[in-house]
């Protein structure tokens, strides 16, 4: 009895770990999508403050679409690669007895919402300050594609992951 206890919450321990690397790789794609438009940003205006956002809709739209991907997903909205990976990860801790800690997960994404909301409402809503396109060189659109790409896709069709995910969690016994 004892026995199937302990594999039961040896099966809960290992969906969690790989729920985390789930999250890691995700969280990899979002944050450097994000940090190629916020260096986009610094290196064309000089700073990269929240009010420098403002119109990037309209200066570049490609990069505004992708950095509001990002925020979202950072937010963990489906169907992003960050939503799949918080979901596995708060279901390992319910799995594992720690309903507290996911609770505190789910209202860190939503404080964390209203954030990244302003950083969407900067860009789409608050008027540039000028109407000058910003040059999106041809490297960042190929490095915001990838990691937009990889934002969505591990989002939409994350089996592939979730099961190199387990494997590798299998493979390494953790």
């Amino acid at each position: 009895m004892t026995y199937k206890g302990q594999n039961a919450s040896n099966i809960a321990l290992l969906a969690g770990i790989a729920g985390l690397l789930i999250y890691l790789l995700g969280y990899m794609f979002t944050q450097l999508g994000a940090f190629f438009v916020a260096a986009l940003i610094g290196q064309q205006l000089g700073t990269d403050d929240i009010p420098d956002y403002a119109g990037l809709s309209r200066r570049a739209p490609v990069s505004a679409l992708l950095m509001a991907v990002f925020m979202l997903s950072l937010t963990g909205f489906p169907p992003t690669s960050v939503f799949i990976g918080k979901f596995y990860v708060l279901a390992g801790a319910i799995d594992n007895g720690l309903l507290w800690l996911a609770i505190v997960g789910v209202v860190n994404s939503v404080i964390s919402l209203y954030y990244y909301a302003g950083v969407i409402r900067a860009m789409y809503v608050m008027p540039a300050a000028s109407t000058v396109p910003l040059r999106e060189p041809a490297a960042l659109q190929v490095a915001l594609g990838i990691a937009g790409l990889g934002t969505l896709l591990i989002g939409l069709y994350p089996q592939p992951i979730i099961d190199l995910a387990r494997s590798a969690v299998l493979l390494l016994r953790i």
